[in-house]
Order: structure tokens, then sequence, then C-alpha cells
């Protein structure tokens, strides 16, 4: 049940309907203690004109997947995102992708989740996950113990990208050749804790650095490897990039992005480090 079908006096669940999570509708296989699955149907709007997909949207399965085995390993307690990791293949015309994560340390103050990736069944890439275990608080999500494994999606029969993703999410790109674009915090892209989704931070870096990387080198730059340092929650908005190139060629590149909260006097909130290869 989401926030605008729940009744009278109940508690709103999380995402709301229109949110870009059940745009890109994922089915989970979730309920196991250590262990889960994740798909993501590959369709136009989430591929570039060459067919590879947006290393974003990558990114965001990875970090639903691997942040819902976290809370469930974290329980009773609470957790954050501390870093995501992801290596991927420059695929062309990938259809489906598929990740199963898994618990590879669940101690008393980190949690690591590491995630193979295959694509029409293929291996496609790794993503490893860490997480900081926090005291519940008031506010956290309420999770069910692990239990049966359930497959779901939280697609609904309106949910779905009707655009690019850089543009359904409503990223703007400021300067192309500077790696400047900025992304509006709204509910679409909001998590539980009403800051910028995690994914959707990984692919406001992704987009800054193929734009500087682009123009660096004359366009066709894609990521394939993201290393992402989350500092601290991005709340008010625009989320902008700074993006500074630190190695180009006309076959890869290697760029440094920051993320900043332009509404909260520029506060720094993300690091990332960002590889490209020809498309």
């Amino acid at each position: 049940m989401s926030a605008a079908n729940a009744g009278d006096g109940a508690v709103p669940t999380y995402p709301p309907d229109d949110h870009i999570l059940r745009d890109l509708a994922f089915t989970t296989e979730m309920g196991a203690a250590d262990t889960a699955r994740g798909w993501m149907d590959v369709g136009p709007d989430l591929r570039d004109a060459d067919g590879v997909i947006h290393a974003g949207a990558v990114a965001t399965l990875v970090d639903v997947l691997g942040g819902g085995l976290a809370a469930m390993a974290a329980l009773p307690d609470w957790m954050a995102t501390a870093d995501l990791t992801l290596h991927l293949l420059a695929l062309r015309d990938v259809a489906t992708v598929e990740a199963r994560a898994r618990v590879v340390r669940a101690g008393r103050t980190t949690i690591v989740v590491e995630v193979d990736l295959d694509a029409d069944g293929a291996p496609f890439g790794l993503a490893t996950m860490s997480f900081a275990v926090l005291p519940r608080r008031d506010g956290n999500p309420v999770l069910a113990a692990p239990g049966d494994v359930t497959r779901m999606t939280i697609a609904l029969p309106d949910s779905g990208l009707r655009a690019p993703l850089e543009e359904s999410v409503g990223i703007e790109v400021v300067d192309a050749a500077m790696g400047i674009v900025r992304l509006p915090i709204g509910d679409h892209v909001r998590n539980s804790l009403g800051a910028v989704q995690g994914g959707m931070m990984a692919t406001l870096a992704v987009t800054g650095a193929e734009r500087a990387l682009g123009a660096a080198e004359g366009g066709g730059q894609r990521v394939v490897d993201l290393q992402v340092t989350y500092l601290s929650l991005a709340r008010v908005g625009p989320v902008a990039t700074r993006t500074t190139v630190v190695a180009s060629t006309p076959t890869t590149g290697t760029a440094h992005v920051e993320l900043v909260d332009t509404g909260a006097g520029d506060k720094l909130t993300t690091v990332v480090r960002a590889r490209t290869v020809t498309a």
C-alpha cells in the first residue's frame, strides 16, 4: 500500500506513488538474512544512443538491493550507506540485468555487501557496498525479521519511464564542458529519510563525469567504474556537481566529482571517482 492509497490514520509508506524507484520497476527477491536478488528490465530510456546502459541505473539497483539486505542484517539497529563501488563491462543492447547480493561481513559497527551482476545471463559486473551500523531512531523504517523469501515489485500499473533517465529525474546540464549538472530535490527522488536517494546521487555523478570527459575527448565516453563515498545527506537542493578531469585519452578517462547541496551552503555530501571508456 502506498502513501496515496493508505487508509485514514495509516502510516504512509515509502516510496510514494510517483517515484523513480517505482518507475525503474525493479523486481526483488528478499526475506533471507544474508542474500537477496533483483532484476531490472533495460528499456530504451535506460540506454544511450550506442545502446549502453546508464551506469546510474545499475547503481540504483545495487543501492536498493544492497541497502535492503544491510537493513535486515542490522536489525534491531539501523544503518547508513558509507560507500558504493561499481565495476561494469560496457555491453551494448542489454535487455535484463540480474543482481545477486550477499552479506560478506555483518559486524557490530560495519556491514559489507557484495553484488554480482549479470546481463542477459552473462557476467556484467561487480559491486561492493559498506554500511555503518547505527542505533535505531524514531522515524527509521520498520522492517520485519528475516522470514519467507518473497519476490515482488513496487511498480504500479502506471509506473515506468516516459523519457530518458536523466530527463525523467530532472537532471539539468548547466555546463557540459565543466561537468556541472544539477538535480532539484523533490519527492520523486527522495529516500525514506527525506534526502536524495543514493542511487540518484550516483546517477548525477555519472552524468557530470560523462559530460566533462565527453567534452574533453569529443563525446562517446560512458562510465564503467564508480567509487562513491557518501559523507552526508542532501536534503535541500538543488544538488550540483563539481567535476575535475583527472586523466583523459581517446579511449578512457577518469574524473573526480563532488556533489554539493547548493541550498545548504554548498555542503559537500558525496565524493565520486568515475572511470569512462569510449562507447
